[in-house]
Order: structure tokens, then C-alpha cells, then sequence
């Protein structure tokens, strides 16, 4: 039901009001009610956006940006599966458990954690292609949440796209050989 519609069921039973079309009070109850109509869109869009469910534009961009770059590459739901799940991670989860789900946070889905808890030393090979800056963005992160008496060394796997531009090859060479993304990043 419009804004104006809901204003003519209240106001007519009453009797005080002429409210037919081309009165002044139809044209006025219109007027304000195309603002009401406007103002409940704007108001329904915030509240969508306020929650990690059910946002679909700038409610998860501002919180990609609180965290780093906005992750346009990915779909929808895998940004609010990212998301979710680093808002989920806090100061107590400093388990291996926790940081394979923390990697998984901001779209990191093929690594390899090992420890050595003797030493105090924690490896993260990372596999995947990523820029230069995603690269060091996501080994920030990575020692960001770790623990400050851990030594991390954090490595990435597999050529990167500094490598594979390089090599100098056409989009053609490359499909000419019928691979998938993973078996050229392992080459």
C-alpha cells in the first residue's frame, strides 16, 4: 500500500476532509506521500544493508574496506560467506582451527599451515595466483592475527602473476593447451 493510499483509508471515515481528485487536500496528501514513498525506499535500502545477510551493495563494501579492498571478483554470497565468517573470528582464536578459518575470511582457500611449537614458528604456504599487492596484503593480515611470539614465515606458491606475465605468452598459447587455472599456476 502507497503512502497516499494509507492516507485516504485513514482520513476518510473521519468525514472532515473532501478527498477527491483535483482538491487541494488530494494534491497536498499527494505531495507529502510521494516524499513518504521516497523515504521508506531509502529506509528499507539501510536497513537491508545494516546486516551481513541480507546487503548487496554499499553494506559490503564499507566492511571489505574496514578489513582491506573491496572483493568485487567474488560473488555475492562468497563476500558475505568471507565476511561472516571474519566477523565470527576473535582475540581467543588462536588455534590452527582458527586460522585456517581466518584465511578462508578474505578469500584464501588453497594453504598449508604447519607449526613447530617448540620453536615458536608458524609456515603458511598459500597456493593460488594472486597480484603483487593482494599477496602482501593477505601475508599482513596474516601476521597481523598471529600471536606476537610466533615467528611466521609466509610464503606463496606456485607462479604468481608477475611470473606468468613474464613468460610473454598470448591468451591463445595459453588456451591452446587446455588448462585449468590451478595446472598453469603449478607449472
Amino acid at each position: 500500500m502507497t503512502a497516499l493510499e494509507s492516507m485516504v483509508k485513514k482520513l476518510s471515515p473521519l468525514g472532515i476532509y473532501r478527498i477527491e481528485d483535483e482538491t487541494n487536500i488530494k494534491n497536498e496528501l499527494s505531495a507529502y506521500a510521494y516524499a513518504l514513498d521516497i523515504h521508506k525506499k531509502n529506509i528499507d535500502n539501510l536497513i537491508r544493508e545494516c546486516f551481513i545477510s541480507s546487503a548487496q551493495d554499499y553494506g559490503i563494501e564499507i566492511r571489505e574496506k574496514v578489513i582491506g579492498a573491496v572483493k568485487s571478483s567474488y560473488d555475492l554470497s562468497k563476500r558475505r560467506e568471507m565476511l561472516t565468517l571474519r566477523k565470527g573470528f576473535n582475540e581467543n582464536d588462536f588455534t590452527q582451527d582458527s586460522l585456517a578459518k581466518f584465511m578462508k575470511s578474505f578469500g584464501v582457500t588453497e594453504f598449508n599451515l604447519s607449526e613447530n611449537p617448540t620453536q615458536s614458528i608458524i609456515s603458511v604456504c598459500v597456493g593460488g595466483s594472486y597480484p603483487d599487492s593482494e599477496e602482501k596484503w593477505i601475508e599482513n593480515q596474516i601476521r597481523l592475527i598471529l600471536p606476537a611470539h610466533l615467528t611466521a614465515f609466509v610464503y606463496f606458491g606456485g607462479k604468481n602473476w608477475r611470473q606468468l606475465y613474464q613468460e610473454d605468452k598470448t591468451f591463445r598459447e595459453l588456451d591452446e593447451q587446455d588448462l585449468m587455472w590451478q595446472e598453469i599456476h603449478l607449472q
